[in-house]
């Protein structure tokens, strides 16, 4: 009789910008270069894929099983199409890992416990899954005022076998060591790995599960982990104006909690990749080459869409108008 090949789930949650894309593609790297071809699912609240079109910049993309679920949160309305996903990445990776990367919205006992009903449907299967790892990224500098935004910020810590402290560089050692011992008083069983820019000992990442708490739903209840969240894409022709888009978004920070894609920017050649999480914004170079459409993720809530649009549109840079000049003998003959 022969074996089922058995491929090792791993699943990498956390909030909205804590790093999480970061995180896997350095897992990626660590499974290609040892001879892997990895399969990925990968979930995005909004419609536009803005993750999965970095991922396939990666020089050896063609090796990876890359699956996507758009418009929606894995742990909740989507919840019966990604079990489905995970089943056929456990059949098509035979035997090689699976790396699930949610949305920052979703709700990590939710997601496990999708992940189990999948492994459960493929008991009867030639290659099959175990959930080998829960990984959970936390944004040092903005954890401790998540709450704010994430009210189960705290309660999807619980679910994590690995934590990556991560983003160590912009905050001192005090707030370090408050968010770390939060973050033990919440799942004190969790093995916690300090980082800067999701830089880690990958090994440590694959390392068995620990033993977290009950995976169970109170009551049987299962929450809406969007949290009256809503999402929004725009593509984009023209040119951003930073200073008027740092300026605009700083407006909306409670309400917008993060953006992100690829625009054009005044001053820059080619398309640029913005991320902005809770009053914070980056602009950095897109190297990428299959990217040829600026366009944005806007996710918040409460967020009066129109007034924001409109104000976005003004960020943007505007054609220059063609002027006459008119002699001074002319203008004396006007």
């Amino acid at each position: 009789m022969t074996t089922p090949r058995v491929s090792p789930i791993y699943v990498i949650a956390g909030f909205l910008g804590s790093g999480k894309t970061t995180l896997l593609k350095r897992a990626l790297v660590h499974e290609l270069d040892r001879g892997v071809k990895p399969a990925v699912l990968m979930n995005e609240f909004g419609e536009v894929d803005v993750d999965g079109s970095v991922l396939h910049e990666h020089l050896r993309s063609s090796d990876i099983e890359l699956q996507t679920l758009l418009s929606g949160c894995i742990c909740c309305d989507l919840s019966g199409e990604f079990s489905e996903k995970v089943g056929q990445l456990i059949q098509t990776s035979k035997g090689a890992p699976v790396f699930i990367e949610t949305t920052g919205l979703a709700d990590t006992g939710q997601v496990v416990m999708g992940v189990e009903k999948a492994l459960a449907a493929q008991s009867s299967q030639k290659a099959t899954g175990t959930l080998a790892a829960v990984i959970v990224i936390v944004d040092a500098l903005q954890f401790m005022g998540l709450g704010t935004y994430w009210a189960a910020s705290e309660h999807h810590l619980r679910h994590a076998d690995t934590v990556v402290l991560n983003k160590l560089d912009q905050v001192d050692e005090k707030q370090a060591d408050l968010v770390e011992r939060r973050i033990t008083a919440a799942n004190p069983k969790a093995r916690i790995i300090r980082a800067v820019h999701a830089n880690v000992e990958v090994d440590r990442l694959f390392q068995t599960r620990m033993g977290t708490e009950p995976r169970l739903v109170t009551n049987g209840v299962i929450k809406d982990s969007a949290a009256g969240y809503q999402s929004g894409s725009v593509r984009i022709t023209r040119s951003f104006d930073p200073e008027l888009l740092e300026e605009w978004l700083r407006r909306f920070q409670r309400s917008v909690i993060r953006l992100k894609g690829f625009v054009k920017v005044a001053g820059q050649s080619g398309l640029q990749e913005v991320q902005w999480v809770m009053g914070s914004l980056s602009i950095t170079p897109y190297a990428g080459s299959k990217q040829s459409q600026a366009k944005v993720v806007v996710i918040g809530r409460r967020v009066p869409w129109q007034r924001f649009l409109e104000g976005l549109e003004r960020c943007l840079v505007r054609p220059k108008r063609q002027t006459k000049r008119w002699s001074r003998a002319k203008r004396g003959n006007a």
